[in-house]
Parts: structure tokens; C-alpha cells; sequence
């Protein structure tokens, strides 16, 4: 009987014990699209006999793992404070969570700036705690404005916006930091940490394929006109391949997206600029995942990332900015966005340090634009702060 390539299905669920079946279920199942499994990968050795005749010798396969790729929106969780469904995919390609479940007040001090708000005594003494979060003031100097936060300094209490107040908060102002759902990258190596991998079932219309320790990685796409997606990369271990009843799916957490346009998509801040026009942003964390088997051992692991990206953005005066001379310079500067303007389907990106590289010309609808390549640099002595996602 033929199978319907319309009627597949993927469910994914982090494994306690890496490699051990999680056996996801209907509320695992991942909205996704451009959907594509490679079931059987690795390499195999020939036999080379030599005899009186012609023909082939056949192989032996001696690796057998999965590869899957496919895209999800990038939204929401529908309510501040709460993880996205596509949460659990990033934590299998080594990012870490971090749920701030409600939000954080207090009362500015003397100290903030244009640019910046000095917090409450009692704030976090840690270095970038904030970074990524969303500051609203409340009551006093500046009341009803807010700001996405692109640096905080533990010790002094000041958190730097990603675009200026147009009233500073001065020791009247009262904020409001939202809940929120942070993800940063991780360093994480081998197969001891649990919650780092995934189990994952492929299914198409009844034909079912396990990929077990799956780990992976994803790039994050962003362009006028368009629904923001998240492409992602697996690669697993070969589990069972079998006929199996295509499952339920229940895709009730999957928010719908907003679109990348002027009102949806804010605050965004490229080496200190605020007046880009944005056409396109792209960037990709580049994990370098490895499917690994010895004598006694077998897993993918992920050795290395490298995230890079890059822009298109109307060209503007050397006066207005000079792109020119920070790419020459290799100057660095931070970078955010915000995206979406609905609490539970907002998110956030933040990068401290960002390089500039390989500036260019290029044509959109006969407006000269200016493309930039984005090299994303560790910030801070304990590195694994290049790139900050904020759920919000």
C-alpha cells in the first residue's frame, strides 16, 4: 500500500538518559514545515575480494545513524513567563533555559541616562543578568515607556536600552522588568547532562522511524514580509524502523507568528545605530554536531559552534554611519532586536559584541542597500553569552 507523503508527523521529547527512549507522545508534537528525514546515514567499508572475474564485492556498514531537518515558526508562548514549544529543541542543541516566572519591580536610582536606567539597590549583582529583558517604567520620570536591555553592569546597577528614552528615569521612576523565558548557549560535552538530548519519532502514515541522543542545531531567519522561522538541524541514532499507527497530534501550545514589518519588528540596534531600515536578518549558531562511535561508545556530540549571520539594510551617508570604517577596524558593538508587540508572543534578541564583516552594495527595488556578513562573539571571561533569546 502506498504511503500519503502529506500525512507525517514529528514527535520530540528530552531524554533523562542520554540514548535512552523518552517516548514522546501527542502533546510532543512539533508544528513544523519543509519537513525532510534521511533514515539511514553513515559509512560503510567494501569487501575488495579479488578473484578470476569481474563483479563487485559488496560492503559492510559500519555507522547507521538519522539526520532530520525541518522549520518552525519563531513565536510565543502565549503567556510571559512560560517556555515556547520549540523551547525543548533548543536545549538539544545546547542552549540553556532560564524561567523568570514573574516580573521583577523596583524603584530607579539616581544614575540612568538617555540611554539607561540605574536599577534598585537590590538588584542582581551579576554581570548581564537583565540582558535581554524588557524594562517598562511605570510611575514617575518617564512613566508608560520602555526599553530592551543590551547590557548590564552588576556592579554600578546601570542597564543600557537598545534605543534612547525620550524622558530619562531619574530616582522617581519606577519599573517593571517582565516575566520572561531566557535561553543562552551552552558548552555542554559528552553525554552525562541530562535534558540535552532528544528522543524523536518520525512518522510517515504509519511507517515509523526512532532517532535516539539526537542533538542538533538551528539558524533563525528574519525578512520584511515574512513569518519569522527557525530552520533546525538533527542528527540522531539509529533507533527502531517499524510499522506503527500514525500517532495524534496535538499542536495546542503553538502560537501563530507575527510577521517581520515596521510594527512588528522594534528596537533593533546594530553597533549603537537605531536608524537601520531592515530587509533581511539572518543568523545561524553553526554547533558542530558529530555522530561518534568507537569500541564501547556511541552518541553525537556537539564539539564546537561558530554563530555567524548576516544583514541587508538601506545604505545610508558615511556621516549618517560609517559601516566602513568599523568593518576596517573590526570594530564590535551590540546587537538586538525585538520582535512581536503582544505580551506571551514577543521575542527578543541580543548580542553583546558583534563584528562587522565583508560590507557590500547591493539592489532592492532600485534602493542601494548595504549587506553585512555578522560574526557573534562571546562577551564576558565565562564566555557562552554571544547570543541571548528572550521569550517575553
Amino acid at each position: 500500500m502506498a504511503l500519503a507523503q502529506r500525512k507525517r508527523v514529528i514527535l520530540v521529547k528530552q531524554e533523562a538518559t542520554y540514548g535512552t527512549d523518552a517516548t514522546p507522545v501527542a502533546a510532543d508534537a512539533v508544528l513544523c514545515s519543509n519537513l525532510n528525514l534521511n533514515p539511514i546515514e553513515g559509512s560503510e567499508v567494501a569487501r575488495d575480494f579479488i578473484r578470476p572475474f569481474f563483479g563487485g564485492s559488496g560492503s559492510i556498514r559500519v555507522e547507521n545513524y538519522s539526520t532530520l531537518d525541518f522549520e518552525t515558526e519563531l513565536a510565543g508562548s502565549g503567556a510571559a513567563g512560560t517556555a515556547p514549544e520549540w523551547g525543548a529543541l533548543l536545549k538539544s542543541a545546547n542552549w540553556t533555559e532560564t524561567v523568570t516566572a514573574a516580573a521583577i519591580t523596583g524603584t530607579a536610582q539616581v544614575g540612568g541616562s538617555t540611554t539607561s536606567i540605574k536599577l534598585a539597590a537590590a538588584a542582581s549583582a551579576v554581570d548581564d543578568f537583565y540582558t535581554g529583558m524588557t524594562v517598562s517604567l511605570t510611575a514617575g520620570t518617564g512613566s508608560g515607556q520602555a526599553g530592551e536591555i543590551i547590557g548590564y553592569v552588576g556592579s554600578t546597577k546601570i542597564a543600557t536600552i537598545a534605543k534612547a528614552w525620550a524622558v530619562a528615569p531619574d530616582a522617581t521612576s519606577t519599573y517593571s522588568i517582565g516575566a520572561n523565558v531566557i535561553y543562552t548557549p551552552n558548552s555542554n560535552f559528552g553525554t552525562a547532562t541530562a535534558n540535552t538530548s532528544s528522543s524523536i519519532y518520525f512518522n510517515i502514515d504509519g511507517v515509523r522511524h526512532v532517532l535516539l541522543g539526537a542533538r542538533g542545531t538551528c539558524s533563525f531567519e528574519m525578512s520584511a514580509k515574512q513569518i519569522p522561522k527557525i530552520k533546525w538541524k538533527f542528527t540522531g541514532l539509529l533507533g527502531t524502523i517499524a510499522d506503527a499507527t500514525l500517532p495524534a497530534a496535538d499542536f495546542t501550545g503553538w502560537q501563530t507568528p507575527a510577521t517581520v514589518s515596521t510594527a512588528n519588528t522594534t528596537d533593533l540596534n546594530l553597533l549603537g545605530y537605531n536608524g537601520a531600515v531592515l530587509q533581511t536578518l539572518n543568523f545561524d549558531i553553526a554547533n558542530q554536531v558529530i555522530y561518534r562511535q568507537l569500541v564501547g561508545a556511541e552518541s553525537v556530540l556537539i564539539t564546537d559552534r561558530k554563530p555567524v549571520g548576516n544583514v541587508s539594510i538601506e545604505a545610508v551617508t558615511v556621516a549618517t554611519k560609517d559601516w566602513w570604517t568599523l568593518a576596517k577596524n573590526a570594530t564590535t558593538g551590540p546587537f538586538a532586536v525585538k520582535h512581536g508587540q503582544t505580551a506571551g508572543n514577543i521575542v527578543g534578541v541580543t548580542a553583546p559584541k558583534v563584528q562587522l564583516t565583508q560590507p557590500k552594495y547591493s539592489d532592492s527595488d532600485g534602493v542601494t542597500m548595504m549587506d553585512f556578513g555578522l560574526a557573534f562573539i562571546p562577551s564576558g571571561a565565562s564566555g557562552n553569552d554571544e547570543i541571548r533569546i528572550c521569550v517575553k
